[in-house]
């Protein structure tokens, strides 16, 4: 039986350090693929919480718009005669 020489078991080890670097870049090929698919899930799922969330938030504004708007226009309004009433006053200079 031939002694194994260093030089034979360096390359034995680096045959089967090769092999299993491959393996392990397969797996995490795998894995990067699988988690794109998660994140692409994780992603929808975020938009659609967002629109369900969104949707209230907007309605709301919209009618807070429209009650400052009546608010500004009977503001006016009560100013409008506020004012007419002031001009029939006469002015006294002391």
């Amino acid at each position: 039986m031939d002694m194994i020489s260093a030089a034979d078991l360096l390359l034995g080890l680096q045959i089967v350090i090769s092999v299993i670097v491959v393996v392990v870049l397969y797996h995490i090929l795998f894995i990067v693929v699988d988690l794109r698919k998660v994140l692409r899930r994780v992603d929808d799922i975020t938009e659609q919480v967002e629109a369900i969330i969104l949707k209230p938030i907007a309605l709301a504004d919209q009618i807070l718009a429209k009650v400052m708007e009546l608010m500004e226009a009977g503001a006016e309004k009560h100013h409008k005669k506020k004012g007419k009433k002031g001009k029939h006053h006469k002015v006294i200079d002391g």
